[in-house]
Order: C-alpha cells, then sequence, then structure tokens
C-alpha cells in the first residue's frame, strides 16, 4: 500500500511540475506574440461611416505613427485582389514619418469590396523593391461595407438632418444618409462618387481646405448634386461656393404661407409661428419652388452637375417634423434620387469593361502582308529546288545541298521574321479617350491606355498628372491575392506612375484612366435649330480645339449625319416631328461605319466598337440613350512616357455633347416625342417587369410616372400630344392625367387641351396607369410646344 501511495505522490508532483511547465510556456508564447511596440502604429477610416458604393471609387484614410527609434521614409503599399477581374493589384504612396509623429494619409480605392481576406497593408523602408517591411502594429487591412443604390451625405451642425429620407424606402427609394465631418472631406473629387447628393447645411464653409472646395467643385462639375441650406445659416455655408452657388445671400426673412409646399410635399403643414428662411439674389439658375415670389429652391446647371438653393433649415421644425418633408426633398432630388425602375441594371464604370478588347487593337501594329510572305515562301521554293539544284549540278556539288537547304531555310525564316515583325521592334502606345463635353466650355476626359512592350521586363509608364487609374487584368496573374507589385499604381505630388514588372516579350499592358476635369478650355458644338413643316433643322458648328470627322447627331435609333467638320464649319441635318421612342441596345456605329464588303480592310473598326460602348453602356432597355452629337479625332500626341522616354502614341477620341430635351426655335419651344423620358413614382401593381425593349408587362394595380419638362420658368406650354406607342387605353387598362388646377385625375386623349392645367410648378406632367388585370404595354411619349416669355 506505501509502494501504491509512493507512487501516487509522485504521480502528483510529476502533474504538478508538468503543469506549470505548460503554464510557462503558454506565458512565454503568448509575451511573444504580443505585438512588437516598435513599427508603425495604424488606424484606417474607409468609406463614409465606412460604408462604400460598388463599382465607385472611394477613401481610405490612414493615421500612421512611427514608433521606431528612427525616422523613416519608404512606401505604402495598399495590395488588394479585384474581386471580378480575380488579379491583384497594388496601390503606393511614398511616405515620409519622423518618429513619434502621426501622419496621415489618403488612398484613392477603385470601388471594390475589400475585407481581411482580399487585401493588405505593408509599409516598405526605402521602398518596395527593397523588401524590407516595417511591422504594422494594428489591422494591416481595410474592411468596408455597401452601401444603399442611392447615398445622400449630409454635412450639418445636426448629424440627424435628413435622417427622415430613408423612410421613403417603403415608396420603392433605397436611400442611406451618410453623416461626414469636416476632417473626412477628401482632396479628390472621384472619392465623392459613392455620394449621390451632398447636402451642406448651417455650415461654416470659409475656413475649409482650398483643395476640398475645389475637389467638390469638380465633383458638381462631373455630375454630382450639391445642395447649399441652412436657413438664417445660409450665408456662411455659401461662403466657400460662391463660384457655383445659385443664390447670393442678403438676409432672412420670415415664411408665413406654405401652400407652395404642401403642393410639393403632399401632407398638410400648420405654422404655429412664421417660419425663418434665407433670402437673396439669384445669380444664376431657375427658381423650382416659390412662395409669393419668393424663392424656397433654385437649381444652377454647373458642368454635368448641379447645385442646389433651398431657403430653409431641414434640421429645424416644422420642416425636420414634417410628414411631407421627404417627399419634399424627393422632388428636389429627382434627377438623381430615384425609386427603382423595373428591370434596371445597377451598373457603374461599364466603360471600363467595353474598353478592356477594344484597346487592344493597335493601330501601329499590323499583321504581316499575306502577298509578302506568299511571295518570299514562293521565291524560297524556287531558290531550293530548281536554281539551287541547276547551280550544283553545274558545279558538280550536289552533296552540298546536305547544309545549304537547311542553311537557307535559316536565313529565309530570319528575314520573313524580321520583316514580319516589323510593326512590333519598338515600344508603342495606344490611347481611346472620351471627351464629354458640357456645351458650356469645359469637359470630362476618361479613357483606356495601352503599352505595347517588344522586350518585355519591368514597365513604367508616368503621367505628369493626377490620374486615377484601374489596371487590366494579365493573362499570366494569378486569380488570388499575390504580394508580387506585378501591377502597381504609384501616387505622387504631382504626378501618377504605373509599374508593371515580369512582363513578357511581345505582349501588352493596359489601364483604365478615370474621369477627370479637363484642364483647359475644350470648346463646344454649337447647336441652333429650326422648325420647318414636318421636320426640324439642326445646324452644328464645331467651335471645339480640333478637327471633327463623321460629326452625327443619334437620336431614339438613328444616326443622322452633319459631315467632317473643321474648326469653325457648320453642318446640317433635320429630324422628323414625328420622332417616336427607342428602348434597348442599338449599334449606331454600323449605320455611321458600314461594315466593308469583299472582305475589304476595316478601317473604322475602333469607331464603331467605340460609338456602341458609349452609347449602350447605361442601357438596360428602359430608357432609350439621351439625343447626343459625336465626332471623332485622331492625333499621336505623347499622353505619357514609358521607361523615362518618349514613344509613339495611337490616340482615338470620341467627342459627345448631349442635346437639351427642348429645341428652340426664335420664340418657339419645341420638344419632339421621344426625348422626354417617363420615370417611375410609385409603383402599386401586383406585377410589375421590363421585357428590355421599353415595354412593360403588368398586372392589376397601378403605375404613376412624371415627365420632368426643362424651360419651365420661361416658357409657356400650349400644345401637348399624348402618343400611345403600343400603349393605348383599353378595356384592362386605362391611363389618367394629373389636373394640377382641379386635383383631380382625368382621362386623356391623344391631344390635350389647356395643357398648362396638368403641369404641376409649370414643369411636371404626373400619369397614371390604372390595370385591372394583365397587360403588356409602354409607357405614352408625349410632344410640347411653347412660347418663351
Amino acid at each position: 500500500m506505501k509502494r501504491i501511495l509512493g507512487n501516487g505522490n509522485r504521480a502528483v508532483k510529476f502533474t504538478f511540475l508538468f503543469s506549470m511547465i505548460i503554464a510557462f510556456l503558454g506565458v512565454a508564447g503568448h509575451v511573444q506574440a504580443a505585438p512588437d511596440q516598435s513599427g508603425i502604429s495604424l488606424k484606417a477610416s474607409v468609406g463614409y461611416q465606412g460604408y462604400m458604393k460598388q463599382n465607385e471609387w472611394y477613401p481610405a484614410r490612414f493615421t500612421l505613427t512611427n514608433t521606431t527609434d528612427e525616422d523613416l521614409k519608404g512606401e505604402l503599399v495598399i495590395s488588394f485582389l479585384m474581386m471580378n477581374l480575380q488579379t491583384s493589384s497594388d496601390i503606393v504612396i511614398p511616405a515620409e514619418l519622423p518618429k513619434g509623429t502621426a501622419i496621415e494619409l489618403t488612398a484613392s480605392i477603385p470601388g471594390e469590396l475589400l475585407n481581411q481576406n482580399n487585401n493588405r497593408i505593408r509599409f516598405f523602408k526605402d521602398s518596395f523593391k527593397s523588401g524590407k517591411t516595417v511591422p504594422i502594429i494594428g489591422n494591416d487591412y481595410i474592411s468596408v461595407r455597401t452601401a444603399n443604390t442611392n447615398t445622400i451625405g449630409v454635412i450639418s451642425r445636426d448629424p440627424d438632418t435628413l435622417n427622415f429620407m430613408p423612410s421613403l424606402n417603403q415608396r420603392g427609394y433605397d436611400i442611406a444618409v451618410l453623416p461626414i465631418e469636416e476632417k473626412e472631406l477628401p482632396t479628390d473629387p472621384v472619392l465623392w462618387d459613392s455620394i449621390d447628393v451632398l447636402v451642406i447645411n448651417d455650415m461654416a464653409t470659409a475656413s475649409w481646405d482650398e483643395n476640398k472646395i475645389i475637389a467638390i467643385q469638380d465633383w458638381v462639375r462631373q455630375g454630382g448634386t450639391l445642395v447649399l441650406s441652412g436657413g438664417a445659416g445660409y450665408s456662411k455655408t455659401a461662403e466657400a461656393f460662391t463660384q457655383i452657388a445659385p443664390v447670393e445671400a442678403t438676409g432672412t426673412t420670415n415664411l408665413t404661407s406654405v401652400s407652395s409646399l404642401v403642393s410639393a410635399g403632399g401632407a398638410a403643414l400648420k405654422l404655429d409661428t412664421p417660419m425663418s428662411i434665407s433670402s437673396g439674389k439669384i445669380t444664376d439658375g431657375k427658381t423650382v419652388l416659390a412662395e409669393n415670389g419668393l424663392p424656397l429652391a433654385v437649381t444652377r446647371p454647373v458642368g454635368f452637375g448641379s447645385v442646389i438653393y433651398v431657403a430653409f433649415d431641414p434640421s429645424l421644425a416644422p420642416m425636420s417634423t414634417w410628414s411631407g418633408s421627404a417627399v419634399l426633398w424627393a422632388s428636389l432630388f429627382q434627377k438623381t434620387l430615384t425609386p427603382i425602375q423595373p428591370g434596371s441594371m445597377n451598373v457603374s464604370n461599364e466603360m471600363y469593361w467595353n474598353m478592356n478588347h477594344l484597346i487592344d487593337q493597335f493601330p501601329s501594329i499590323k499583321p504581316p502582308d499575306f502577298m509578302f510572305l506568299l511571295l518570299m515562301f514562293v521565291g524560297y521554293m524556287i531558290i531550293v529546288a530548281p536554281v539551287l539544284y541547276l547551280i550544283l549540278a553545274k558545279a558538280d556539288r550536289r552533296e552540298w545541298s546536305w547544309w545549304l537547304i537547311p542553311s537557307l531555310s535559316v536565313v529565309m525564316g530570319m528575314v520573313i521574321f524580321f520583316f514580319g515583325a516589323e510593326d512590333k521592334r519598338n515600344i508603342s502606345g495606344h490611347t481611346i479617350e472620351l471627351i464629354e463635353l458640357t456645351g458650356r466650355g469645359e469637359a470630362v476626359r476618361s479613357g483606356a491606355t495601352a503599352v505595347f512592350m517588344p522586350t518585355g521586363g519591368t514597365v513604367k509608364a508616368e503621367f505628369n498628372e493626377k490620374v486615377n487609374i484601374k489596371t487590366y487584368q494579365s493573362s499570366s496573374q494569378s486569380s488570388a491575392l499575390t504580394l508580387d507589385g506585378k501591377q502597381q499604381v504609384v501616387t505622387e505630388t504631382g504626378g501618377t506612375s504605373i509599374i508593371w514588372r515580369s512582363v513578357p516579350y511581345w505582349s501588352t499592358r493596359k489601364a483604365w484612366l478615370e474621369r477627370r476635369m479637363m484642364d483647359s478650355d475644350p470648346g463646344q458644338l454649337t447647336l441652333a435649330y429650326k422648325q420647318l413643316k414636318n421636320e426640324i433643322e439642326v445646324t452644328a458648328k464645331n467651335e471645339t480645339t480640333t478637327d471633327l470627322t463623321h460629326v452625327s447627331l443619334l437620336i431614339n435609333g438613328q444616326s443622322l449625319l452633319f459631315g467632317d467638320l473643321k474648326q469653325g464649319e457648320s453642318g446640317k441635318t433635320t429630324i422628323k416631328n414625328g420622332i417616336g421612342s427607342f428602348s434597348g441596345y442599338h449599334s449606331y456605329g454600323d449605320i455611321i461605319f458600314p461594315y466593308p464588303s469583299n472582305r475589304m480592310k476595316d478601317d473604322f473598326y475602333r469607331q464603331r466598337q467605340l460609338v456602341d460602348n458609349y452609347v449602350n453602356r447605361n442601357n438596360g432597355g428602359i430608357l432609350p440613350p439621351s439625343p447626343v452629337i459625336i465626332g471623332f479625332s485622331i492625333d499621336h500626341d505623347e499622353s505619357y512616357k514609358v521607361n523615362g522616354k518618349n514613344i509613339r502614341f495611337d490616340n482615338l477620341k470620341l467627342w459627345a455633347q448631349k442635346l437639351e430635351t427642348s429645341f428652340i426655335d426664335g420664340n418657339r419651344v419645341i420638344i419632339p416625342a421621344g426625348l422626354v423620358n417617363p420615370m417611375i413614382k410609385e409603383n402599386r401593381m401586383q406585377r410589375l417587369e421590363n421585357y428590355g425593349n421599353g415595354t412593360y408587362s403588368m398586372s392589376d394595380g397601378e403605375l404613376v410616372f412624371e415627365y420632368q419638362l426643362p424651360q419651365a420658368e420661361q416658357v409657356t406650354y400650349d400644345k401637348l400630344d399624348i402618343i400611345f406607342n403600343n400603349g393605348a387605353p383599353n378595356s384592362i387598362a386605362t391611363i389618367t392625367a394629373w389636373n394640377d388646377k382641379t386635383g383631380k385625375w382625368m382621362e386623356i386623349k391623344d391631344a390635350v387641351a389647356a395643357p398648362g392645367e396638368y403641369l404641376i410648378n409649370n414643369q411636371t406632367l404626373r400619369m397614371k396607369i390604372t390595370a385591372a388585370g394583365s397587360i403588356d404595354m409602354n409607357l405614352p411619349l408625349i410632344a410640347m410646344e411653347g412660347e418663351v416669355h
């Protein structure tokens, strides 16, 4: 028994000792695994409130603190996997980090949904090429969430401003309101792309960083919507934006009547006390909401976007608690925020995809001439067979054929290769650009570029301007996240570079150049209209900075040619008054550039594809593309340097300028059928689907849709025609229009008497389809005319 107990005591002691050793090792292991405090402390803030929109650029803000015992100079590298392409790319930002000092850096992320599995952040001492990494303290990855379809950014004294807008999501919208702090404002306009509408309310802007103000202004010019409001605080809100603000503040006044607000919001509003609002002088823009002649909302077009002045503060009662506020603001944002259209596609930056194949078509790299190769082959056969045989037979050296024929084969192969690959012996560049004109002396440019490398190796493209770049996939790249740095976009002060490593010989590398404002005035296409008996004559004058070829008007499935227009020249074409609507994909390129017959060389392949890609880029079959005038130019101007050298470029540019949705001839305004497209506002049907060609399949219920008319302030409309294009009223579906004078829905016929009675604020025509069963039909078209005041 003692032996057993003794053995038991030894077992207990051994177990206790073993447990102590394990505990010690565990503690030691924990200490070793603790993060080394000597490195770079990293904190990240991504997107807006941590949200981004798929395929839209967004900011990643980094705060880096050097906790080592020396100053550091190197490169911050963000490696991420582009999910759709399944290829990796790097963003490289050179940085200097004094020890103990917090430095802030911002990276432009190209619309990728990032998490801890598909990206990595590293800091390299000296450079990425050195391979010397400095440990990161904190999360070494970016994590971001996707936002709703429609995003409203709010910079306001009250962060809850406009928090009532998501209530519209019950009516078919998909809205998120994101409060933004001044410190989050980016200095790059493309980083606002995740925001559809930016509201600045009752905030002092005069002290903001100038680069941040310029970024907001350029974002508006590229298509953004900016709201300046604040009631009594409007003057301080608009102070930094006097160049683009619609109204110059002069003071404040009290609003006692709110009938216009009630009409726009569709809900009763009672004022217990007068509401304080701002007053001012309209410098540029049109009034879209007024009360007894006092402007409450004024919109001003700026580039491709707009700036909206609002006289009241939406964060204060009664507007913050009024049940009609969301509908009122939705009417102000109707060109930007719309309900989800049935059958529509949520697409963005689709030209990036469309350019992928097109940019490979280098005009300067041609296939070997077939006749040349044929003649070389025939010549070789003649030399090797009869000529060589006769010479050797005469010299009695026929045995030499054993080494002469192989030698001649090698020499001939080298000759054929040398001349056949003549176009592939030099580095060459190819750029295809879109120049989108506003018609007011401004333009936005974007496009794709490619470099052909005959020898391979490392390729560095250097731009002398700040460009946001997305690289294209190369066939040799892995589909998983890699950290080898084979594709890197380096952002430096005053310029951007792309570095491609391990490039095979005779291969291309491609990149997409994101939308940005043109630095110089590109000019415009000046348009004039004249109404004839059954058509409208359109005159286009080329007042751009270059000669244009194949200038054409693309409108509802028709391509109307002006011809080649040199600078200062004009051309004419005509539009039929009864032009109809067109939906679905359409190849305008085939009309402008017919395919060659008899297998002739196709000299206009790039132009044809470029037109079709551009016109149909947003087309989900719901609405026809906007009418546009296009033209082409070709040049060989240097776009950037490759490996520090100037190279030859082939540059193709598509110039495009959208038409207004109304034509003015003297004192008459003409809106042909099909130019103003309906937008669905309320869907209370059991089923609503779109076939992709403009035809809707619907059943049982109501569908409300609206047409927004231009020139509302300056025009009195006296003619309105409703055209039922495969959608005439019948026993299953009735079509009515809202009569704003009587406040009732009225049945309508083809021609409407007294059209002014049907227009809400002389700008909106509201219609409704009521279905009592299943039916396929198109929404009606409208054609209008009026007198200019």
